[in-house]
């Protein structure tokens, strides 16, 4: 059995647990996920219908997307739609005769309300029932094959993010040193690369800002935020370096962050709960007087996805399990003035933990 023939296994006996007869998945990630075939689906559906029962799971797709489905999907019944036809009578088919018309079909909760629409039209006595912690909760425990591509995609963003901090000057714009981070990671074969966020002098204090031809200066904090995938794997890390000078602010700052994030490493093990390594974190934030500048979670999982499951936060009681990875990525940033955030990403292992994202953390003045 292929390991994504085993992740439909899994998935039909978690519906069972949960009466759920059958699944209309149509998000890119579970597509990709549990076929092997995504696309852009844009406003065009895309989906698998997969039966619990022991029968061919069905793929339904656009007409120019069949080529592709059938050289990446181990899918082996594939059914396209024109669009001039449009969907509507092969989702109807695909229903009936995977004998769903009146079971309970479990939907994302990012499904489109059209395609949902459609569902309700094709079988009106059918159950619809919200079932994204099903699929998210299989893809958060990442097998050794997904763990291996998501360490070399780590390496991508370590040497994308050494090539930016070389590139540091005084005198040179965000968006040009942003440019080299890219160019490097896609030189090393990084996919997408959807954010690049270099951020400095009062820029850094916005944690989700975005890279301008603002010039760094002496003095500036400079925080290095990217994300890339490596055959369809995330990894995000985040590093803050100062130009030609720190002062003593910066420097306590720095070190309270750095503080806030090994310590939450080094909680990191298996069975505990996702908030405690929030906590870890943040009392170590609070505690140096900064609790007010620390405007976000700790952490959030990493995979198919740049922000999935498990989430560490304040409040997340899911237990940490073996083959989850996440960032820990604590930050303080003073309105204004300055910002320092530290991110690398973590792998829960049998009896610890490993850090996937292998760069020195060190306060660095280029």
């Amino acid at each position: 059995m292929s390991a994504k023939e085993e992740r439909i296994k899994k998935l039909r006996e978690k519906a069972e647990r949960h009466s759920i007869d059958g699944f209309f998945i149509a998000s890119e990630p579970n597509m990709c996920y549990f076929t092997g075939f995504s696309t852009l689906a844009i406003e065009r559906l895309v989906s698998s219908v997969i039966s619990t029962e022991p029968v061919e799971p069905i793929l339904i797709i656009p007409k120019l997307e069949e080529e592709k489905a059938k050289r990446l999907s181990f899918f082996k019944d594939i059914r396209s739609y024109t669009d001039a036809e449009g969907p509507s009578r092969l989702v109807s088919e695909v229903i009936g005769e995977l004998n769903l018309t009146e079971a309970t079909l479990g939907v994302e909760d990012s499904l489109p309300f059209k395609f949902y629409r459609m569902i309700r039209e094709a079988a009106p006595s059918l159950e619809v029932r919200e079932a994204s912690v099903i699929l998210n909760r299989l893809r958060s425990i990442k097998s050794r094959g997904e763990i291996e591509l998501m360490k070399r995609a780590a390496d991508i963003a370590v040497r994308g993010v050494r090539a930016g901090i070389e590139s540091i000057k005084i005198g040179v714009s965000e968006l040009s040193v942003a440019f080299e981070i890219e160019k490097e990671m896609i030189k090393l074969g990084g996919e997408s690369i959807p954010f690049c966020l270099v951020l400095s002098g009062e820029n850094s204090a916005l944690p989700h800002g975005s890279a301008s031809n603002r010039k760094i200066g002496r003095g500036d904090a400079v925080i290095i935020d990217v994300g890339v995938t490596y055959k369809g794997y995330y990894a995000d890390i985040t590093r803050t370096v100062f130009v030609g000078e720190i002062n003593e602010r910066q420097r306590r700052v720095y070190n309270v962050v750095l503080k806030a994030q090994e310590g939450a490493i080094d909680f990191v093990k298996p069975w505990i709960k996702a908030c405690q390594v929030d906590r870890a974190a943040r009392g170590i934030i609070e505690e140096a007087g900064y609790g007010g500048f620390f405007t976000h979670r700790t952490g959030h999982g990493l995979g198919l996805e740049v922000h999935e499951e498990p989430y560490i936060t304040q409040t997340n009681e899911t237990t940490l399990k073996p083959g989850m990875v996440f960032t820990i990525e604590p930050g303080i940033y003073l309105h204004g003035s300055f910002g320092v955030r530290i991110e690398d990403d973590i792998v829960v292992t049998e009896d610890g933990r490993e850090v996937l994202t292998k760069m020195p953390r060190d306060l660095l003045v280029v």
